[in-house]
């Protein structure tokens, strides 16, 4: 590895270069000193345990790439013709290398650029070898290795949950030596969905990324501090992992509360998401690292969805025919836009994703042959060109949500594939999520439908990322670093996990907590014994008997496997019994029910009882037809992708976020209980993706939690007064009484249901919590 070793040589090569230049060599650099330039040799060369089956294929191809020097400093030879070319000279700006290597690049590349694939590199059968690349110089048809080398594929939005990040991260490397050895040298840029919460009750895994609160989590705690170690804790587990961008966060204001994706988002309030959503950019951008906006080892953001789609259509899902509206009944549009107002100007992402539904609003919408056109997003000049780019004057990446092309081309269904693309592209959404191009760009190109014009203007925007990320002069991950970093029992690892596990506590928020006698609540459950704290023991046994059921059944939790771990750590002065029966006091965790993604003609209810009807949108009125809904994805199986968009509206879910059909089971078996035995206590947990209707049992329960994702072990630790653990949230969104004051509110205002169960704001707090504690 080639490296400026001092301060000393760094100072004395500049002022080497100033004898002969008064021009500063980093005034429009992303770099302030000679950046550190790693080929991938180097990266070989330092880490000599590599597993061979992975980087022996990648030197069947292409060409070692070597190193400039030019006046005392060193670039990368990217192309391997042994002159400094502009695009390979880190001491101009981002666009002006973008725009040089634009130039270069024949118009098949170009055009293979504006592809974003969405998991085409989600694999790891053979260890740390690209899927399709041989030894002998060859590759498989229609593989990762193909799209790399043929197609020219440099971005890939992916998950690969299922590899430790240590792993990842040599696996990405090698994808690295692949793309630096072919002719323009250009890196592979790795984003991420924004899915950084526990969506069960799992304990933490150590090896594997932060355990965090739904994004929803982080609005209830209202802690900007603690939202900025969120994004900054991201950063550093991307980089370290083998990524550069994360497709988030969502700045959709959480006022559907039918909405399935409200988890994702921050607030129902504009002004709660736009702070919150700006130090999570800050943090993870690396916005005080460097002199960039977007720190050299920062991690890209890419806010979505352009301009606000948390006002869907009677709370549908804008992926799928039905719910292809976004609607503004309380003419309140300009809120749902102020967060990325806000956004561009105090934080500056790199990126923005648009979204995929139509957006009912006139002065927004295309005109064609003189009469307003209703059509996606992603296709609209007047929301991109025009109120992104020319009002807001947004100039980064550019991209589509997943599927505008192939499935959800809302408008745009008569179209051909081709004829789609350059709609978008000329629209100014340039990259195409999830990146399932099969020639139509150039299709498109052939029949004149995208100019060279907009293609390089779209190449430019697009390459600029990895400019921005210095990732052609290093786009490697130092593995001795990752190993230190992602030592399951070391401190970096273990102070990680500890953010994550406060933040699940402090997003807890108590709704309801009955009085136990005079100087006591009932909640926390003072289990333990202390003279001074009268406590619940109806069994007469000097105990305080606690069932505790979990409704993440695996998880490390709710029966017998809980009863051991609690007992050997925290917990052992409480005295779990295994059958609710015997109990002083039954805790029940249960999940909200979950709306859909991709799918149903109508909305999902909040309730547990009511059945999906479908909306009739022209009518303005549900249906007496049922949707068939999944309650439990233990026997869910994904549908064909095929069925999805259309005018053909589809009658069953995609995904339901959670299961509630062990919830109903739960619940109404400890309301049975409690029904029999009046004088126990009974606490009821819930875990909301979205709000929930639970006026059919609050008023038979003692104490309640609304949980925004916390594992079994965060949640028991609030349950007990663990430590001084308490619940610190205030509901970010409101928890409506019924159905029938749901659909009754408006889409596109916050907390506008009649006479609500829970208001946003709302959040009680422990009170008669004095005497020893725990």
């Amino acid at each position: 590895m080639r490296k400026i070793a001092s301060i000393v040589i760094a100072v004395a090569l500049l002022a080497a270069f100033a004898s002969c230049s008064k021009k500063d060599p980093f005034e429009t650099s992303i770099y302030s000193e000679q950046p550190t330039i790693v080929t991938f040799q180097d990266y070989l060369s330092e880490n000599p345990d590599l597993p061979s089956e992975g980087v022996d294929p990648v030197l069947a191809f292409g060409a070692e790439k070597g190193i400039i020097e030019k006046k005392g400093f060193q670039f990368k030879d990217s192309n391997g013709n042994g002159e400094l070319d502009p695009y390979e000279d880190w001491r101009l700006s981002p666009r002006e290398r973008a725009v040089n290597l634009v130039s270069l690049l024949p118009v098949e590349e170009k055009l293979a650029l504006l592809d974003y694939p969405l998991n085409k590199i989600n694999a790891f059968d053979d260890g740390f070898a690209i899927p399709g690349l041989y030894d002998d110089g060859t590759y498989k048809e229609d593989s990762a290795a193909e799209r790399i080398v043929e197609w020219g594929h440099r971005y890939e939005n992916t998950k690969m949950n299922n590899i430790a990040p240590l792993d990842l991260s040599k696996f990405l490397n090698n994808i690295q030596g692949l793309s630096e050895r072919l002719d323009y040298g250009i890196p592979y840029f790795f984003s991420k969905a924004p899915e950084f919460s526990l969506w069960t009750g799992n304990e933490l895994d150590p090896s594997q990324e932060t355990g965090w609160p739904f994004w929803i989590g982080f609005g209830a705690i209202d802690d900007l501090h603690v939202t900025k170690q969120f994004g900054e804790t991201v950063r550093q587990e991307m980089i370290m992992s083998g990524r550069h961008g994360v497709v988030g966060p969502q700045l959709d204001l959480a006022t559907e509360p039918r909405w399935a994706r409200i988890a994702y988002t921050f607030h129902s309030d504009p002004e709660m998401v736009s702070k919150h959503a700006t130090a999570f950019i800050q943090g993870m951008q690396g916005d005080k690292l460097d002199k960039n906006d977007i720190a050299v080892n920062g991690v890209v953001s890419f806010v979505k969805h352009f301009p606000g789609t948390g006002s869907c259509e009677q709370g549908m899902d804008n992926h799928t025919y039905a719910g292809r509206y976004s609607v503004f009944p309380g003419d309140n549009f300009d809120a749902h836009l102020q967060p990325f107002k806000d956004v561009f100007q105090n934080a500056k992402p790199g990126g923005v994703m648009i979204a995929y539904s139509i957006y009912d609003i006139e002065k927004y919408k295309d005109v064609e042959n003189g009469a307003p056109v209703d059509e996606a997003a992603s296709f609209s000049t007047k929301i991109v060109k025009g109120l992104l780019g020319e009002e807001l004057g947004f100039d980064g990446a550019i991209v589509s949500d997943s599927g505008v092309v192939k499935t959800e081309a809302w408008g745009h269904e008569d179209e051909t594939e081709a004829e789609r693309l350059a709609a978008m592209v000329n629209a100014g959404t340039y990259q195409y999520m999830p990146g399932a191009d099969e020639g139509w760009r150039m299709e498109a190109y052939e029949k004149g439908l995208i100019s060279d014009e907009v293609i390089d203007d779209a190449v430019v925007h697009s390459l600029v990322l990895q400019f921005e990320t210095g990732l052609f002069e290093n786009p490697y991950v130092n593995i001795a670093e990752a190993e230190k970093f992602w030592d399951p029992n070391g401190k970096e690892r273990q102070k990680r996990n500890e953010l994550g596990y406060e933040a699940m506590k402090k997003a807890m928020v108590m709704v309801k907590n009955d009085e136990l006698n005079a100087d006591n609540n009932v909640l926390p459950v003072r289990a333990g014994y202390d003279p001074y704290i009268e406590t619940v023991d109806i069994n007469g046994n000097g105990k305080v008997d606690v069932y505790f059921d979990s409704a993440f059944p695996d998880s490390d939790s709710g029966q017998a496997k809980t009863y051991a771990k609690a007992t050997e750590e925290k917990f052992s002065y409480v005295n779990f019994v295994s059958d609710i029966n015997e109990a002083d006091v039954a805790v029940v965790r249960i999940n909200a029910r979950g709306g859909t993604y991709f799918g149903t003609q109508g909305p999902v209810p909040l309730d547990f009882e009511s059945p999906t009807l479908v909306y009739d949108r022209e009518a303005k009125k549900f249906t007496d037809e049922v949707v068939e809904n999944f309650t439990d994805l233990k026997n869910f199986t994904f549908g064909d992708w095929s069925n999805v968009g259309g005018p053909e509206m589809i009658k069953q879910g995609y995904r339901a976020y959670l299961s509630y059909s062990d919830s109903i089971a739960a619940i109404n078996k400890a309301l049975a209980a409690k029904a029999a035995r009046p004088e126990m206590k009974l606490v009821v947990g819930m875990t909301a993706p979205r709000p929930g209707i639970v006026s059919s049992f609050i008023d038979d329960v003692d104490g309640m939690y609304i949980d925004f994702a916390a594992t079994d072990s965060a949640f028991l630790d609030v349950l007990f007064w663990w430590d001084g653990a308490k619940p610190e949230g205030s509901l970010p969104v409101e928890f409506p009484r019924d159905n029938e004051s749901v659909n009754a509110q408006l889409e596109d205002v916050p907390g506008d249901t009649e006479n609500p169960l829970f208001e946003v704001g709302f959040g009680l707090e422990y009170t008669k919590v004095s005497g020893y504690g725990y």
